[in-house]
C-alpha cells in the first residue's frame, strides 16, 4: 500500500489529509467515495519516511497489525454507546481503558486519553493510529466535532465498521 496527501472540497469544507491506496485511482475512487472533491492528489514519500522514523524511535513495539479491525468495532461500539448516553469523552475513555482487556488496544485509548487531556483534538488522537483506526473513521470523528453531533457520527463509524465485518465474514 502506498500513502497518498490529497486536499479537496467535503460538504463546502476544505479538507486534507492521507489515505492508503493501491495506486493514485484507488485513492481518487476511495476520496471519491467519501464525498470528497479532489483538488490535490500526490504520492507521499515524506510520510513513510515519518513512520520509519517513528517505528525505530518509539521505545514500545509498534502497534502493527496486532489491533485487529474486530477490536476496533468493538471500542466503536462502547465510545458510541456511552458518548450518546451523554458521559463526557475523557470520562468514556477512562472506563474503556479499564474495561480492554487486549493490551494494544488498551495502550492506544490511554495514549488518546493523554492526547485529550493535554488539549489535542479528538480526530488528531485517533490520526495518529493509523494501523487502527483508517481515514474514515478520523474523517468521520472530525465531522463530528465539527457539527457538535460526535454521537451521531460514532454511530455512522459503527454501521460501518459492521458493514465491513460482515464482507469479511463471507470470505
Amino acid at each position: 500500500m502506498l500513502t497518498f496527501e490529497y486536499k479537496g472540497i467535503s460538504a463546502g469544507k476544505y479538507v486534507e489529509g492521507d489515505i492508503e491506496a493501491i495506486n493514485s485511482e484507488d485513492a481518487a475512487f476511495k476520496l471519491k467515495n467519501q464525498k470528497i472533491i479532489i483538488t490535490k492528489l500526490i504520492k507521499s514519500k515524506k510520510k513513510k519516511e515519518e513512520d520509519t522514523v517513528k517505528k525505530k524511535s518509539s521505545f514500545s513495539f509498534s502497534f502493527g497489525n496486532s489491533v485487529k479491525p474486530k477490536q476496533v468495532m468493538i471500542f466503536a461500539k462502547q465510545f458510541s454507546t456511552m458518548i450518546r448516553a451523554g458521559l463526557p469523552v475523557l470520562n468514556t475513555l477512562a472506563m474503556l481503558e479499564e474495561q480492554t482487556e487486549e493490551k494494544n488496544m488498551k495502550d492506544i485509548i490511554g495514549k488518546i486519553k493523554k492526547d485529550l487531556e493535554s488539549g489535542v483534538a479528538l480526530s488528531k488522537s485517533f490520526e495518529k493510529y493509523p494501523e487502527a483506526f483508517d481515514n474514515i473513521f478520523v474523517n468521520l470523528v472530525k465531522a463530528g466535532e465539527a457539527s457538535g453531533k460526535l454521537d451521531v457520527f460514532l454511530e455512522k463509524i459503527v454501521v460501518a465498521l459492521e458493514k465491513k465485518e460482515k464482507i469479511k465474514s463471507k470470505d
